[in-house]
């Protein structure tokens, strides 16, 4: 079973669309299991001061109001990536 899991840090937010596990070690480390499959995830480790909330399989599309975009679930976890913007031009600009 797949989880959908948006958790709110201290920097920002990220969203895991189709984690695997994911639960509280010694009551305050948040961890999430996520990858392309259980042979290949990773276990992501959040210290307690750096996630503030977090909701799994929420009703809304961005219930934390993280400013998650579903459409562009495959940059989740980049800070930087623009929607609208262009990168394969940018990559030629320095030339």
């Amino acid at each position: 079973m797949a989880y959908d899991i948006h958790i709110k840090t201290a920097d920002g937010g990220v969203a895991y669309l189709n984690a695997f596990s994911y639960g509280l070690k010694d009551g305050m480390i948040l961890w999430v299991q996520a990858g392309d499959d259980l042979d290949h995830a990773d276990t992501i480790h959040f210290a307690p001061g750096y996630w503030q909330q977090y909701v799994v399989d929420p009703h809304s599309a961005d219930p934390l109001d993280l400013g998650l975009d579903a459409e562009d679930d495959e940059y989740e976890d980049d800070d930087d990536y623009e929607p609208d913007e262009d990168y394969e031009d940018d990559e030629d600009e320095g030339e």
